[in-house]
C-alpha cells in the first residue's frame, strides 16, 4: 500500500493493491511444512511443489466468490519476471497487471530482507541494489525506481502515528 500510495495512485487503488499484496502468498498453505521451512536446498520434487503456490492462492481467491479478483491476479502473477521468466510459466508471453508488478518488487525487498532458514537476511542496501541491477529484465523499471526511492526515504526513518489519520515520519 505504501507503495501504491507513493506512486500517486487513487486511494480505491491503493486499498485493492493493498488487499492483493496482503492475499499473494495465500497458496502456500497448500504447501508442506517441511518443504516451506526446510534449510537446504529444495529438490526438483520439492521445487515444483512450491512453485505451485501462486496457481493454488489464485484458486482460493477465486473460490471465495468475493470481488477479489486483482488479488487472484496478482496471487498468480506476483512470481512472473518482467522478461518472462519466474513462475507459473505463461503459455503465451503477455505484460502482468501493475499490481503484480508492484507486489513483486516489495515480495522479493521482503524476502531478502528476512532471515530464512537457509540463509540470512541481506542489509537494506545490498536488496535495493540487487533490485536496481535486475530492473528491467526481472522488475519493471519505473516501479523498481519509485520503490529504491522511497525506501532510501523511509528505510532509516520510523512512522509515528500522532492520530487516527496522520503519520508523522521521523528519523
Amino acid at each position: 500500500m505504501g507503495l501504491a500510495e507513493w506512486i500517486g495512485l487513487g486511494a480505491q487503488d491503493v486499498r485493492a493493491f493493498g488487499v492483493a499484496g496482503l492475499l499473494h502468498d495465500l497458496g502456500k498453505v497448500k504447501i508442506p511444512k517441511d518443504i516451506l521451512n526446510k534449510a537446504g536446498k529444495l529438490s526438483p520434487e520439492e521445487r515444483t511443489i512450491m512453485n505451485a503456490h501462486p496457481i493454488e492462492g489464485a484458486r482460493i481467491i477465486i473460490a471465495t466468490e468475493k470481488d477479489l479478483d486483482l488479488a487472484a491476479v496478482v496471487a498468480y502473477e506476483h512470481h512472473i519476471m518482467l522478461n518472462g521468466g519466474g513462475y507459473p510459466s505463461l503459455r503465451y508471453k503477455r505484460d502482468c497487471h501493475n499490481a503484480s508488478k508492484l507486489v513483486h518488487v516489495c515480495d522479493v525487498y521482503d524476502a531478502l530482507r528476512t532471515k530464512r532458514p537457509y540463509r540470512d537476511a541481506w542489509a537494506a542496501e545490498k536488496v535495493l541494489s540487487y533490485l536496481e541491477e535486475k530492473m528491467g529484465t526481472e522488475f519493471e523499471t519505473d516501479v523498481t525506481r519509485q520503490f529504491i526511492k522511497m525506501m532510501g526515504e523511509r528505510e532509516t526513518k520510523v512512522a509515528v502515528v500522532t492520530s487516527e489519520d496522520q503519520a508523522v515520519w521521523t528519523s
